[in-house]
């Protein structure tokens, strides 16, 4: 039983890294389905803020959910909004940006410790917490601009003065550093072809050259 309690753990260690990867790839996708998708990733996020006001009023109808809380995070979600008036830029210093770091974590923390207090059932929990005090931040997080220098795909004057950029999100900027980081730390062979001074079909184009070149001197010769 020994050996076998071995396998398990291992299998788990396995299965979490599995599930780790696959989050990372899903993260990935959505991060470019925002960057193709701008416009229609705000009206998402404007929906979605809508919808998740509507559970809370429907929360402290029917579930009797506390007021205050309730008022709480309906006043959180309405700082969170405010970062759609320059959606997709969203400047990491700008107030609304850090009001909305820093409500979230109080929101969390607020009815982390309601649930603390009233008894209710671990999926009841996890959905709450997953769809009304995470989603919407969730969904902002995804959507960042990584660098001042973001593009909105929405902007055609924008783009017509800076054509080269492209606006990324944050998740991928910060897994093509680590992609990077590890391409960097990978061994590879460098091979310096102007070493060599190659210049292609020069023999070829020295032949064509002498063979017209040289008739057409002979012929102005017998001329």
């Amino acid at each position: 039983m020994t050996f076998l309690h071995l396998v398990a753990y291992g299998a788990t260690i396995l299965a979490f890294c599995f599930v780790v990867l696959s989050l990372a790839c899903g993260l990935y996708y959505l991060a470019e389905l925002v960057e193709e998708y701008t416009v229609f990733t705000k009206k998402i996020i404007k929906y979605a803020t809508g919808t998740v006001v509507f559970i809370h009023v429907c929360l402290f109808i029917f579930d009797r959910k506390p007021f205050f809380q309730v008022l709480f995070s309906l006043a959180c979600h309405g700082v969170y909004s405010m970062n759609l008036q320059t959606f997709p830029f969203i400047s990491l210093t700008s107030p609304p940006f850090l009001a909305s770091c820093v409500l979230v974590l109080i929101d969390h923390f607020v009815w982390f410790q309601y649930f603390t207090r009233h008894y209710t059932p671990f999926m009841d929990i996890a959905a709450f917490f997953g769809v009304c005090v995470w989603l919407i931040p969730f969904a902002y997080f995804i959507s960042l601009s990584a660098n001042d220098n973001a593009l909105p795909l929405s902007d055609p004057a924008a783009a017509d003065a800076i054509p080269s950029q492209r606006k990324q999100g944050l998740f991928k900027t910060i897994l093509g550093y680590i992609t990077r980081r590890r391409d960097d730390s990978l061994p590879s062979s460098h091979i310096n072809v102007q070493e060599y001074n190659i210049t292609p079909n020069a023999g070829l184009s020295s032949s064509l050259r002498n063979s017209y070149g040289g008739g057409g001197l002979d012929n102005r010769k017998m001329m």
